[in-house]
């Protein structure tokens, strides 16, 4: 059979039509399946990683020089001998700020002048203060230990009452059932029958004890005091 020509110029342009479709269909249906394979935001589930901030930029972990403590240390030492003349100040209120100021400068020295003001001190705001000012050491030494034990008879409540708070926070800071721990609530406990110490000052230590150690806490804590 002949096909005439028309016909076959009709033949030949709907197949390229047709042809022309398929792949622009392909190429449509492979985009899309690109597109959801591939999302803008693949990071989306991602952690958000914060930025460290401007100031910190360029601060490195270097250990301070042998010279940079040292000239710490002496400039520490220079600031308790200032604070330290002001305990000599009639005023009370000179002197709590020089004890207030100790506190900002906890080196064995200073340590050392805020228990002889505790025990020494006149007036009873100034060792409330040190009582107070003490509990920055965070490893206090023997000596104040005692001096704040000492001030759980001082005469004043308000002093009673600082010691105590500042020891219950060195015994809890102390790993419970160890020796240094034992010896210290068994020196509150002698404590808590001073004659001295203040209605209120026994009830607040006698309260802590039975917290510490409820199962061994007796009733010979509450005798009467002598």
């Amino acid at each position: 059979m002949t096909i005439r020509k028309p016909a076959l110029f009709l033949m030949l342009l709907l197949s390229s039509i047709i042809a022309a479709n398929l792949a622009y269909y392909w190429f449509v249906t492979k985009s899309g399946v690109h597109e959801q394979e591939t999302p803008l935001s693949t990071d989306s589930k991602k952690p958000l990683v914060v930025p460290p901030p401007m100031d910190s930029l360029g601060q490195g972990t270097r250990m301070p020089t042998p010279e940079e403590l040292e000239g710490e240390a002496r400039y520490n030492d220079q600031q308790v001998v200032k604070a330290s003349e002001s305990l000599n100040d009639p005023n009370p209120a000179k002197r709590v700020g020089g004890v207030e100021q100790l506190s900002a400068f906890p080196t064995p020295e200073s340590e050392q002048i805020l228990v002889n003001t505790l025990g020494l001190d006149f007036d009873a705001e100034v060792r409330r203060a040190a009582a107070q000012s003490l509990s920055v050491f965070k490893q206090p030494s023997q000596k104040t230990v005692t001096a704040l034990l000492t001030a759980l008879q001082d005469d004043s409540e308000a002093v009673q009452r600082e010691a105590l708070n500042v020891l219950a926070g060195i015994a809890g800071r102390m790993e419970n059932g160890t020796p240094p721990f034992q010896s210290l609530l068994a020196n509150l406990s002698n404590q808590a029958r001073a004659k001295r110490m203040k209605a209120g000052v026994r009830q607040s230590l006698l309260a802590f004890l039975k917290d510490q150690q409820p199962s061994s806490f007796s009733s010979h804590y509450t005798t009467a005091p002598h």
